[in-house]
């Protein structure tokens, strides 16, 4: 049976959500002072405690649904998909029941976890060979069993008002500057560009974590790219590594790293999923005996 646990990677992604979080606090506790002087310290309260939504069942659905777009099967693609889940929960020690099918509807071979509860994949996943298929949700089953899911949903939680109130501020300061240029005057349009720096002091005084962006941003990529290997490796030791190597060996002709190579250094940096040739140098030493 294998262990639940969290890995370092899934640990470190909530370390850099801190300053966004403490964000969120400020934010909310401002919000709380504009209904109440003496018990402005409920909202940021209420607000942490909230926290506890991302563990309901509920909150997977709702988020597959609604900002993933994601379908349930349809019996032809549950007969393919469940019996190659149960076989990954049998090897995992897992119930299978813990887990919900969902359906991507896209020509890409892509998979996904989602939550603590959501295991999906492309339509065009579904035309891989069933063991391939079985590899691919090997993977997405041990996000789950190191807890990425869960962690990268408990910081999109506590990051929601931070990350709304930056948003307001670019559209009320996009709109200033867009009404300066339409007036058409020289003292209209001054007056507009000092308008949007002011608020965007204020933006920066009540959200500090926007200044991080360029150091936290890679930082989370890596962390995510960490995490993808982390996943193969629970794979591997499921008794998945044969064949997620031959999964990722087709992208590798396919091009995969070819465009990745293209995109450019920044481009890699952000990515969230490492080099197909990485997973497969790292599905090789995982094979190679131990000293």
């Amino acid at each position: 049976m294998r262990r639940r646990r969290f890995d370092l990677s899934a640990v470190f992604e909530l370390l850099l959500g801190v300053p966004t979080v403490l964000s969120s606090l400020l934010i909310v506790g401002l919000a709380g002072r504009a209904f109440s002087l003496e018990r402005w310290w409920l909202f940021p309260v209420l607000w942490l405690v909230s926290g506890v939504v991302v563990f309901v069942p509920a909150m997977d659905r709702a988020i597959a649904v609604l900002a993933l777009n994601l379908r349930g099967p349809t019996s032809k693609e549950r007969a393919v998909l469940e019996p190659l889940l149960e076989e990954v929960c049998g090897a995992a020690g897992v119930a299978p029941q813990r887990y919900w099918l969902r359906i991507e509807n896209s020509k890409e071979i892509n998979a996904m976890a989602v939550g603590g509860h959501v295991v999906a994949v492309s339509t065009a996943a579904l035309a891989l060979p069933p063991k391939h298929l079985e590899a691919v949700l090997a993977h997405e089953v041990g996000h789950h069993l190191a807890g990425h899911t869960r962690i990268s949903l408990l910081r999109w939680w506590y990051e929601l008002p931070a990350r709304a109130a930056v948003r307001l501020t670019l559209l009320v300061g996009l709109g200033i500057f867009l009404a300066g240029r339409k007036i058409g005057t020289k003292t209209a349009y001054v007056a507009s560009v000092l308008l949007v720096v002011a608020l965007a002091a204020v933006a920066v005084v009540a959200s500090p974590w926007v200044l991080l962006v360029p150091v936290i941003a890679p930082l989370l990529a890596l962390s995510s790219r960490r995490s993808e290997l982390y996943a193969d490796r629970i794979s591997a030791e499921l008794g998945y590594g044969p064949m997620l190597l031959e999964v990722l060996q087709r992208w590798v002709r396919q091009g995969h790293d070819e465009r990745r190579a293209r995109a450019g250094i920044r481009a890699r940096m952000l990515a969230s999923h490492p080099s197909c040739a990485q997973r497969i140098s790292r599905l090789h030493d995982k094979k190679a005996p131990r000293p």
